[in-house]
């Protein structure tokens, strides 16, 4: 493919990350989809990944022999050093110390690995499959311009490559063992000499690991034959704005990818107890105006209820409440019962019924005080012309045959009877009912007659 039909939009990325030999264990595990954070990995697809395309399969433990050899050869070398030059002392300290790992300290690792890929987009507007090749062309031509520019560059020191074809987008990671030989001077020495030498771990012997932009500069112009461009300046326009004084835009920190998927997953799960809170939230919310909403159209239907008349107030209660002007029946009805409503509302209920209670009986209270007290009233001005009426006919039968006041005094024994029943009526505190149990006729009075 030519790339003279592909689009030139698309950067290809590159990306070192610092690695240590300890690393490469977990590194191989993740490669042979045996560890690590699988959960981005497509298993289905693992087996297009194929063999390494630098470096045999047992590359990592290679690695480490070779690593092991240096830091046992520059230990020997150093004794012999010390012994030349008498250093008992000297020994006697490296003997207890150990050997020493053959690169300098440093909070990236001596080693390097880098990831090389472009947009997931890029690879998928390759035709292959439309004209029913099976492998997908733009892969093929990427890794190989990859492995190109990764022997250019590092030559030997590659000693892993491999291409991972069942994650999001295609991409290739390699390992670079940057190996040198160092010359080691004497120590204090006025005009410092070399006095011997020792095999180490340098990145920056690679100009491509020590200048970062030069590295992105070099991939861009290598993988400019398939239409991909550098990425975007970001150090210079960095630089750039310092020196005309502006605000420099901000700098990008690759995280790793296993740290990113971590920080991902955290920021997830937060955004979704987030929303599950604002959910649970809102549920809540709704839950009130919902019962707001019932207790509203509950206290409606009790005004409607007691302006129809279906509800009236509770005579017998000593709270002020509301009761059903008729008993409910099983037939359906246009107008709710009380206990509809409650079942409804209870609260919309029990607000609207003591309210409605007490505005009944302020209206109807009253009015009903006056007209007990006049009937109370009037039943004791009945009883008590009742009872004038019996003396009356009392004295009257003393002067009729004695025949004729047997009948009057039997007619008169259902007097007091009557005036019992009607005291009972008024609570036994009315008036004419004290009256008549002062003066009026009482049981025993027809025996006069």
């Amino acid at each position: 493919m030519d790339g003279s039909n592909v689009k030139t939009d698309y950067p290809v990325v590159l990306r070192f990350e610092g690695l240590y030999p300890h690393q490469l264990g977990g590194y191989e595990a993740h490669r042979l989809r045996k560890g690590g954070d699988l959960s981005h990995v497509d298993r289905s697809r693992t087996k297009l990944n194929g063999p390494p395309l630098i470096g045999s399969e047992d590359w990592a433990a290679r690695a480490l022999d070779e690593i092991r050899d240096m830091t046992a050869e520059n230990f020997a070398a150093e004794l012999e050093s010390l012994e030349k030059r008498n250093r008992k002392k000297d020994i006697e300290r490296r003997l207890v110390e150990g050997p020493k790992p053959p690169w300098r300290a440093t909070r990236h690792g001596p080693m390097r690995e880098v990831i090389l890929t472009v947009n997931k987009d890029w690879f998928d507007e390759d035709l292959s499959g439309f004209f029913g090749e099976d492998e997908n062309q733009r892969e093929k031509d990427f890794e190989n311009l990859a492995k190109g520019w990764l022997i250019e560059n590092f030559g030997d020191d590659v000693i892993h490559a491999r291409a991972d074809r069942d994650e999001a987008a295609y991409h290739i990671h390699a390992v670079i063992l940057p190996r040198a030989t160092v010359e080691i001077a004497k120590p204090k020495a006025k005009v410092p000499t070399a006095t011997a030498t020792r095999r180490m771990l340098q990145p920056s012997i690679h100009p491509l690991i020590k200048d970062y932009e030069a590295a992105q500069d070099s991939v861009g112009q290598w993988f400019s034959y398939l239409g991909l461009v550098r990425g975007e300046r970001r150090a210079a326009a960095i630089r750039e704005a310092r020196a005309n004084g502006e605000e420099p835009p901000k700098r990008r920190y690759h995280a790793k990818t296993w740290k990113w998927r971590a920080e991902e997953e955290l920021r997830l799960k937060a955004e979704a107890k987030a929303l599950q809170t604002d959910s649970a939230a809102l549920d809540d919310r709704a839950a009130r105006v919902a019962e707001r909403e019932a207790e509203a159209e509950t206290v409606l239907a009790v005004a409607e209820g007691v302006t129809s008349g279906a509800f009236v107030a509770g005579v017998d209660d000593s709270e002020p409440e509301l009761i059903d002007a008729i008993e409910p029946t099983t037939s359906p009805s246009p107008q709710p019962t009380l206990e509809d409503l409650r079942r409804k509302s209870p609260k919309g209920v029990a607000r609207a019924s003591t309210v409605f209670a007490r505005a009944w009986q302020r209206l109807f209270g009253d009015a009903r005080a006056r007209a007990e007290a006049e009937a109370q009233a009037g039943v004791a001005t009945a009883m008590a012309d009742i009872a004038e009426a019996d003396e009356v006919i009392a004295e009257a039968a003393a002067h009729l045959p004695e025949e004729t006041r047997s009948v009057v005094a039997g007619i008169r024994r259902t007097i007091p009877a009557i005036l019992r029943r009607l005291a009972r009526r008024t609570n036994g505190l009315s008036d004419g009912l004290e009256h008549t149990r002062r003066g009026g006729p009482v049981s025993g009075d027809e025996e006069k007659f």
